[in-house]
C-alpha cells in the first residue's frame, strides 16, 4: 500500500513537471490501469475543490458536470494512447495515460485557474485583446504539456516529439468546440428559489420565478463572444459634442425570460437618441435570446466595462450619465439578472455602486432602477450629485411586467408618456408616478407601488441647464422590438 502510495505521488509529481513544460521522468512507466483511475480520483476531488471555491450557496453536484470530467478524462487517454503509439511505446500506454491525466489536473489547477481569473479581470477593466491572447494561452498550454510528455517517450526526436504533441492536442482539444463544458459543482438554482420563497407563494415580478423553456445557445459561446460583442458596442461612441452638457446613456435589461425588459430598454435606447441629444453615446446590455448576437449581456462584468467606457468619453464635470436598469427585483433589494441556463449573478445596490466607480469619475448621474422593491436601492446610491429614480418602495412591488406585457407600467409612464411631454425628468417622474398611481387604481389594486425620487438641489439645476440646451424634437412612440435582434418596430404599441 505504502509503495503504491508511493508511486501515485511520483506520478502526480511528473504531471505537475509536465505542466510546467519540464519532461517527467517516467514513475508511471510500468504503472496499469488501477493507476489511471486513480489519477482519475484525483481529478475529480481537485475539480470538486475549485467547484466549492468558485459557485455560491446553495450548492449542487452536477450531473453534467460529470460527464464534462469523464469526457475530459476519455479524450486524455485518447490522447495518451496516440503519444504511445507515435513514440513508439504502445507497451507502457497506461502509465503514459496517468502522467498525462495528471498532467491535465496540474494545468487546470496551475495554470488554467489562475489565467481564466486574470481573463476576466482584463476584460472588466477593457483589455481585450489581452484578455484573448491569455485565454488562448491557457488553452494551448495542455499541447505544451504533451510535447512535454512527448519529450519523455523519445528524447532525440524533436520534430517527431511535436507532431505527436500536435496530433495528440488536436484530438483531444478540437471534440470542446462542441462539447458543453459544466463544472462539476455549480449553484442550486432550485434551492436558491426555495430559499428566497419558501412558502411556494407565487412571486411573479419578485425576480425568482421559474422559466420552463431552455434557450436555444451554446452558453459555452455566448460567454466567449462577450468581449467581441463589447468591443463592437463601444466603437460606435462617438466623441461628445463640445460646448454643452452631454447626455450618455446606459441600458440595461436584467430578465432574459420575458420581452417587456428587452422592449423596454429599446425603445430608452431609440428615445433618448432621438429626442435627447444622445446620439452616439448609448450602449445597451440586455439578455433576451432575440438579440444574443447583437448585443452584449446585462451582466455585472459587462456593466463595469460599459460604464468605464462611457466614462472616458465623458466630460467628467459637465456631462450626465442615465443608468436605466429594469427587470425583476426581490424584497432582498436584488435586480434579477438571468438567462437560462447561464448562472448569472445578481445585481445588488453595492454591485451597481461599485460599477459606477469609474475612472475617471462621473460626477453627474441619474439612476433608474425600474423593478419590484427597487426603492432599497436609494440609500446606496443617492448623493448630492445624483438624482435615484425607482419604480416602487423598498417594501412594494412594481406592475406591468410578464410575458403579456409590452411595456411595464413604469416604463410607460415615465419613457412613452412623460418623457415624450417634457424633457424635465423630475417633472417627467412627477407626471409619471400620478400616471401610475391612477392604472393600479384602475385595476383594483390596493398596495400603490410609489415610486421613489431622491434628489438635490445640485444635480436638479445641472438637469435643468442641460434640459435647456436640448432643440425641440417630436415624440417618439413606442413600439415593441421586433423578434430579430433589432430595436423598436414602427407603430405605437401601446
Amino acid at each position: 500500500m505504502t509503495e503504491h502510495l508511493r508511486t501515485a505521488g511520483a506520478v502526480v509529481i511528473d504531471g505537475i513537471r509536465a505542466a510546467l513544460l519540464l519532461r517527467p521522468r517516467g514513475h508511471a512507466v510500468q504503472s496499469g490501469p488501477g493507476m489511471f483511475f486513480a489519477m482519475l480520483a484525483l481529478y475529480a476531488v481537485i475539480q470538486l475543490i475549485i467547484g466549492f471555491s468558485t459557485s455560491d450557496e446553495p450548492r449542487m453536484l452536477s450531473p453534467w458536470g460529470i460527464s464534462t470530467l469523464l469526457a475530459d478524462t476519455l479524450l486524455t487517454l485518447l490522447a495518451a494512447w496516440l503519444l504511445a503509439v507515435m513514440c513508439e511505446r504502445r507497451a507502457i500506454t497506461w502509465g503514459v495515460a496517468s502522467t498525462a491525466l495528471a498532467a491535465t489536473t496540474a494545468v487546470s489547477v496551475l495554470i488554467q485557474w489562475p489565467l481564466d481569473i486574470l481573463v476576466l479581470r482584463l476584460t472588466e477593466d477593457g483589455n481585450f485583446d489581452a484578455a484573448g491572447w491569455l485565454y488562448l494561452l491557457g488553452r494551448c498550454w495542455w499541447l505544451f504539456a504533451l510535447f512535454a510528455i512527448a519529450r519523455w517517450l523519445q528524447p532525440r526526436r524533436q520534430l517527431a516529439n511535436l507532431a505527436a504533441a500536435a496530433v495528440a492536442f488536436a484530438v483531444s482539444a478540437l471534440p470542446w468546440q462542441w462539447i458543453p463544458v459544466v463544472p462539476l459543482v455549480e449553484q442550486d438554482y432550485e434551492a436558491l428559489a426555495a430559499l428566497e420563497n419558501p412558502t411556494g407563494d407565487d412571486i411573479t415580478g419578485t425576480g425568482f420565478e421559474e422559466d420552463s423553456n431552455t434557450l436555444a445557445f451554446n452558453p459555452e459561446d455566448l460567454m466567449y463572444a462577450q468581449p467581441l460583442l463589447m468591443q463592437n458596442a463601444i466603437a460606435t461612441l462617438k466623441p461628445r459634442t463640445p460646448g454643452k452638457p452631454n447626455l450618455f446613456v446606459v441600458a440595461f435589461a436584467g430578465d432574459g425570460s420575458e420581452n417587456v425588459f428587452r422592449n423596454e430598454v429599446e425603445y430608452a435606447s431609440l428615445l433618448f437618441s432621438s429626442r435627447f441629444d444622445a446620439q452616439g453615446h448609448l450602449l445597451v446590455l440586455e439578455n433576451n435570446p432575440a438579440s444574443l448576437e447583437t448585443r452584449p449581456l446585462a451582466t455585472l462584468t459587462n456593466l463595469h466595462i460599459a460604464l468605464d467606457a462611457v466614462a472616458a468619453r465623458m466630460d467628467p464635470t459637465e456631462d450626465i450619465l442615465l443608468l436605466y436598469v429594469t427587470s425583476h427585483g426581490s424584497k432582498e433589494h436584488q435586480v434579477l439578472v438571468g438567462l437560462d441556463p447561464l448562472p448569472l449573478n445578481q445585481l445588488t445596490p453595492e454591485d451597481i455602486a461599485d460599477a459606477l466607480e469609474t475612472s475617471p469619475s462621473i460626477r453627474w448621474k441619474v439612476l433608474v432602477i425600474n423593478a419590484c422593491y427597487s426603492g432599497g436601492f436609494i440609500d446606496t446610491l443617492h448623493d448630492d450629485s445624483s438624482m435615484v429614480i425607482t419604480s416602487a418602495r423598498t417594501d412594494r412591488t412594481s406592475f406591468g411586467c410578464g410575458t403579456q406585457s409590452e411595456i411595464t407600467y413604469f416604463g410607460r409612464a415615465f419613457l412613452s408618456e412623460a418623457l415624450n411631454q417634457t424633457t424635465s425628468i423630475p417633472a417627467a417622474f412627477t407626471q409619471a408616478s400620478a400616471s401610475i398611481t391612477q392604472w393600479e387604481t384602475d385595476a383594483g389594486i390596493e398596495t400603490h407601488s410609489e415610486p421613489q425620487l431622491a434628489s438635490s438641489s445640485s444635480i436638479e439645476a445641472k438637469l435643468e441647464s442641460w434640459s435647456r440646451s436640448l432643440p425641440a424634437r417630436a415624440p417618439i412612440p413606442f413600439a415593441p422590438a421586433d423578434g430579430a435582434g433589432n430595436g423598436p418596430t414602427t407603430g405605437s404599441g401601446e
